[in-house]
Formats: C-alpha cells, structure tokens, sequence
C-alpha cells in the first residue's frame, strides 16, 4: 500500500494541490479586496465608508494570511510524511528529489505571492477616508454658532453625537475593539469637551 502511493506520487500531488489552493485563495482574496474598494468609492456616508474599509481589510488580510500558513505548514507535514514512510518502509528506490523541490517550492511561492498581492500599502486609502471623516465631524462642530456652543445641552448633544460615532467603530472588530470601557469613555468625553471649549 505504501509502495503504491509512493509510486503513484500520490503525497507529492497533495503538495502540490495545497500549492494552487492557496494561490487560488490569496488571489480570490485580492479580488474581493478590489470589488469592495470599488463598491466603498460610491458610499457617501464618509463613515460607513472608513468602517467598511477598516473591518473589511483586517479580515481580509487575516484570511490571506491563512492561506499562506496553512497550505504551506501542510505541504510541510506531507514533505515529512513521505520521507517518513520511505525511511520507515524501507523502499528500495527512496524518495525522489522532486518531493523536496515541491516541499520547499510551495512555501516560498506563497510567500512571494503573498508579498506580491499585499493590499496593506493601501493603508493610505483607509487613513485617507478616516480623516475626511474627522475632517467632516469638525466642520460639523464649528457650524454650531459660537453662542449656541455655550448651551450645555447642546454641548452635551455634540459629545453624545461623537461618543456614539467612536462606539460604534470601537464596536465593529477593528483595532479600536478593545477600547471604550467605560473609564475610557469618560475620558475620551472629557477630551471631547476641552476641544470643543
């Protein structure tokens, strides 16, 4: 039986379908990445637009990370797996050298194409969105005539309406998602009222 599979190349094909595999998943990946940029740039809404991108492009460069490290620690326990069974079988033939090029192919072709696909240089983009955004919500706070911003209800409103918007991005399972206990909350609101003094 382990003869046939030997002779057969079965595990060296296993290595290399998990190659394709995460080819193929990391280049699905970019595309996704592509087809949601291009859907964000018709948002209007700055801050839906700046959460879709945050949350969309952690998750995406998690899964093609994925990809990589799981095809090619698998490859490498197929690599192991064969060179197993030759020693521990004892097959005349041994094993060819072709399952040592495919075991140390695979890995370094990922990790050049995951190099090569990287879409964190966009970072720009999403920064970009984030301080328009910022830029929005300032606009938005100096409209408020110098009079009314005296109103401490109104003030109150202002820190509500900006405490929210932060909540909710704190929320969404990007970096921000470990802040805001309610300690942090007051501060952030306290630093809130200062600038706005």
């Amino acid at each position: 039986m382990v003869k046939k599979i030997m002779d057969l190349y079965l595990l060296l094909y296993c290595m290399a379908g998990l190659g394709v595999l995460g080819a193929a998943g990391m280049l699905a990946t970019n595309l996704s990445y592509r087809r949601i940029i291009r859907k964000t740039g018709r948002l209007s809404n700055l801050k839906e637009k700046w959460l879709n991108l945050w949350k969309t492009r952690d998750r995406l460069l998690h899964r093609m990370n994925r990809f990589v490290w799981y095809c090619s620690l698998l490859s490498t326990a197929v690599l192991g797996l064969a060179f197993y069974l030759t020693t521990a079988y004892d097959l005349e033939k041994g094993m060819p050298l072709i399952y040592l090029y495919i075991g140390a192919a695979v890995p370094v072709v990922l990790m050049l194409l995951r190099w090569g696909l990287d879409f964190s240089y966009k970072e720009s983009l999403v920064m970009g969105t984030l301080s328009d955004y910022i830029e929005q919500m300032r606009t938005w706070v100096e409209e408020i005539p110098t009079k009314e911003k005296a109103d401490p209800i109104l003030k109150e409103q202002v820190v509500d309406k900006i405490t929210a918007s932060i909540r909710q991005t704190a929320a969404s399972g990007s970096h921000f998602s470990k802040m805001l206990t309610p300690e942090e909350e007051e501060i952030m609101r306290e630093i809130i009222r200062e600038f706005m003094d």
